[in-house]
């Protein structure tokens, strides 16, 4: 950039001087001691609310990490210094700014002066502030999915071999409710799990056909009981509310942490109302680094009466880990994880909010032109103990040796003949002998060396009519987004019960 500085007529050239005045660029002019001694039209519109001779730019720009004064200090103190940019905030009141600021060294009359060129840099610095956050989304996303698989192996031989002690006692036996403690605590750590891959947008989905009216009424009673006394719960819906198709489970999931945070907004207590609304985008719908593609949606919203997010909060608000509570008041996990369960299911959800008013959260999920229908999954079937015999030979491949010897057991018990692998490699060498007669694979679908999905693609080469169980502390979104392209073949998550396992062999057996 070229800037040519006209004679100023003294010192500190006046604003009203139209040539200065009118630069299309934003300068002002600053003594070593940091006060603005002249600005223009642009620099003002800039920076906003300036008095040229009375504010001064330490009180205004922030962000070099040390005084902003010392910066000037020593710009003004060498004489053949090269100009050099820095980014700085500065603090308005009414949006986040950010500003380049290029400083150069001038005397003039015998006093040396600063000459301070602007440049609006907020837009890139939110697209840093977009890609670092993305990057830190990413990382942390697959860590907690790294972390809840190795979970879901543990937890699957913790509660397995809980079930297998189960089957040796009675309700009469003194430590039968110390094994259902067990139970019921591995699973609600399967229930923690599950929000960490829902967070990563990496945990399994039930879909359904769903109707929200339904869905909402379901939930109407707890939620209530969640937001308390002081807040009034009201719903709103639009009467030709059309289906989508979601997990029933994690969609409510999504509705109660909205309605908590809401509540948590209004500590006075105050108004929560719940609008469904059928919304036809006949465009593209760009906002908050999102795009909506045209068509049908049910949207959402979930409004409070509450204290509001402030505006250079409001882009964090579905960052992991960052709350606006008070310590010991919030995790920072429940808007990143309705975040992730919305973006899996294939919607999106916005945030606008007006401080001291009120905040709107919006939930965005597509039309669902599927008829309703009972869907049924491996991992909603039933919990009790089934009677229910098998027979057939089972190759169980599985690189964790807990539980891979639950499964084998629990087989075993069921009438099923096992043959163990700990490895794909393993297996395949196994198979070799055709002698070996194999009636389903139940193989985990990560493991070291030879994943799961192309070890069975080799062996159904010669052994094409064997069936096949998927299992991982995974979703069956490891497969990729063609899925496993493998005939015969389930997908059984983890962590599963006996049972789950069982019925699961059965169904594909019969």
């Amino acid at each position: 950039m070229i800037l040519l500085l006209l004679p100023m007529k003294s010192a500190r050239p006046s604003g009203g001087d139209a040539p200065f005045a009118e630069l299309p660029v934003s300068v002002m002019c600053l003594s070593p001691e940091g006060e603005i001694l002249d600005a223009n039209r642009m620099a003002i519109k800039l920076m906003g609310e300036i008095q040229p001779g009375k504010s001064n730019v330490a009180e205004i720009m922030h962000g070099l990490g040390y005084p902003i004064l010392d910066w000037l200090t020593r710009t003004a103190t060498e004489e053949n210094a090269v100009p050099r940019s820095e980014f700085l905030r500065l603090s308005r009141q009414d949006k986040e700014v950010f500003v380049q600021v290029t400083l150069n060294r001038v005397t003039w009359k015998g006093r040396i002066c600063l000459i301070a060129v602007l440049n609006d840099a907020t837009e890139l610095k939110t697209l840093e502030a977009q890609f670092v956050q993305g990057q830190k989304m990413q990382a942390v996303g697959q860590l907690a999915g790294g972390v809840a698989h190795d979970f879901n192996n543990l937890l699957t031989a913790i509660s397995g071999h809980c079930d297998l002690l189960l089957l040796r006692h009675d309700q009469n036996d003194p430590n039968y409710s110390d094994l259902v403690q067990i139970n019921q605590n591995a699973n609600r750590a399967a229930a923690l799990v599950s929000q960490l891959l829902a967070f990563s947008r990496k945990q399994t989905l039930q879909p359904e056909v769903l109707d929200l009216r339904d869905t909402i009424s379901d939930l109407i009673h707890l939620l209530n009981r969640l937001v308390g006394e002081k807040v009034r719960l009201t719903l709103s819906h639009d009467p030709v509310l059309k289906p989508v198709r979601a997990d029933k489970r994690q969609l409510e999931q999504v509705f109660m942490n909205l309605v908590v945070n809401a509540r948590d907004a209004m500590p006075e207590g105050g108004e929560v109302r719940i609008e469904t609304e059928v919304v036809s985008l006949t465009e593209l719908l760009r906002r908050d680094r999102a795009t909506v593609q045209p068509g049908e949606y049910v949207t959402v919203k979930v409004i409070d009466s509450g204290t509001g997010i402030p505006t250079d909060k409001l882009q964090k608000v579905f960052e992991p880990f960052y709350t606006t509570k008070r310590t010991g008041e919030g995790t920072g996990l429940g808007l990143s994880t309705v975040y992730g369960i919305v973006k899996q299911t294939g919607g999106f959800i916005f945030v606008d909010s007006i401080q001291g008013k009120g905040t709107e959260f919006t939930v965005y999920l597509p039309i669902s032109t599927t008829p309703q229908k009972i869907d049924q999954d491996i991992a909603s079937l039933p919990e009790n103990p089934t009677s229910r015999q098998g027979e057939g030979v089972v190759l169980l491949v599985e690189d964790e040796a807990p539980v891979r010897a639950f499964a084998t057991r629990a087989l075993r018990l069921k009438g099923y003949t096992v043959l163990e692998s700990g490895s794909a490699e393993e297996a395949l060498r196994l198979l070799e002998d055709g002698s070996v007669h194999v009636d389903a694979f139940v193989t985990d679908v990560v493991m070291p060396g030879m994943d799961g999905p192309t070890w069975v693609r080799k062996a159904m080469g010669t052994r094409p009519n064997v069936r096949v169980i998927f299992m991982s502390g995974y979703t069956e979104g490891v497969f990729g987004d063609s899925g496993p392209e493998i005939a015969n073949s389930t997908f059984l998550p983890k962590p599963f019960s006996l049972t789950q396992l069982t019925e699961a062999v059965f169904n594909q057996l019969n």
